[in-house]
């Protein structure tokens, strides 16, 4: 009797295992397609790489070549062009504070702009850390909130406004009708109108106070705040707008420092070109810097890394440079204008954060 329940369980048994066993083999396939299929990636990936640096080696080595024996006299030159523009850059941003009612010297904005610049370059969304970073120190120098927004506000506008202008002088010393120039065109009207706008509500800010009021009102009703929640501080923004004083006389200065700023850092791209034995016409190294500069803005990578490099050198070999001193001149130019930029904005961040480490010290409770 005992044998045949031993026997009988066995049946039953089986079919316990079975259907895991099937699972366990389809699992196992599964990880060697899954190993298989990256590894055979891994090589497509390999084989592409070795391919293209084959094929690329030729102009690497031209350029490495071009770049050892680039003039020293012309990247020096370059190098003074860009530390230049960045001066006339710091000297905008102290002229709009002071239209906007602050005076900030330039030995404060210099240091300020740099360190911002490198923020800009290095970290994701680096525009909008740079921008904060800006606003601090500005306010720690004494500025007050609506002249530094006043400041970054303008500063940017007409920053864009003269390369706009820079990009359609090239176009027309070049003798052609880009597909483009109508949308620049576009943006440069509109950012005329922007300014205009800002102009004239900083003049007569007493239609923008009723409209940012009544916006307040309706605001904290619908948020079930207290009617009066925010009016004082909002006030207080008004009355620092009534201090925006802006003459003819300080648009002109204003353009004509942010127009040195791009001519400054374009100088320093001829300079880096010519240090490499290629000499173009103005209007292609109009048409280069521009395209040069709205491709690194159009790409959310730190600094426009890789866009800027390709669009210059494309554009430049189009015009008829060769290839290898062309990629070689416009890293040296990268190197000079983003490189000194990064470089010496983060050691004036250290240094900055060096001296607050030694003055919270020295406050710092003795028990």
């Amino acid at each position: 009797m005992t044998d045949l329940l031993a026997i009988s369980t066995y049946p039953a048994e089986a079919p316990s295992a079975d259907p895991l066993a099937p699972r366990a083999q389809q699992g196992r396939r599964s990880d060697r397609f899954a190993t298989a299929r990256r590894v055979a990636f891994g090589v497509f990936v390999l084989a592409m790489v070795v391919d293209f640096m084959a094929s690329a080696a030729p102009t690497v080595v031209s350029t490495i070549r071009s770049t050892t024996t680039a003039s020293p006299w012309w990247l020096l030159t370059g190098l003074a062009c860009t530390v230049a523009s960045m001066v006339a850059f710091s000297a905008l941003r102290g002229w709009t504070l002071a239209v906007g009612g602050c005076r900030i010297s330039l030995r404060q904005t210099v240091p300020i702009s740099y360190a911002a610049g490198a923020v800009h370059t290095t970290l994701p969304a680096g525009a909008v850390f740079s921008t904060t970073y800006a606003f601090r120190r500005l306010r720690a120098a004494g500025a007050s909130m609506s002249g530094i927004t006043w400041s970054l506000t303008i500063t940017g506008l007409l920053s864009t406004l003269t390369l706009g202008a820079i990009g359609l002088l090239g176009v027309a010393l070049s003798g052609g009708i880009s597909s483009s120039a109508p949308t620049a065109i576009t943006q440069l009207l509109v950012t005329a109108l922007v300014i205009a706008g800002l102009v004239r509500v900083a003049r007569k800010p007493e239609a923008l106070a009723r409209l940012a009021h009544s916006v307040l009102t309706r605001f904290n009703t619908l948020r079930q705040r207290p009617v009066q929640t925010g009016h004082v501080r909002l006030a207080e923004i008004l009355t620092d707008l009534n201090a925006v004083r802006s003459s003819g006389r300080d648009w002109l200065v204003a353009l004509t420092l942010a127009l040195t700023n791009w001519f400054l850092d374009l100088a320093c791209l001829a300079a880096c070109l010519a240090a490499v034995g290629i000499h173009v016409s103005f209007a292609v190294l109009l048409l280069t810097y521009t395209a040069g500069m709205a491709a690194g803005s159009l790409l959310p990578l730190p600094g426009g890394l890789g866009a800027v490099e390709t669009t210059m050198t494309l554009a430049l070999t189009v015009a008829g440079a060769v290839a290898a001193p062309a990629l070689a001149g416009v890293l040296l130019y990268r190197v000079l204008s983003t490189g000194s930029v990064v470089v010496l904005g983060w050691i004036v961040i250290a240094t900055q954060r060096s001296r607050t480490s030694r003055t919270a010290g020295r406050h710092a409770p003795v028990y």
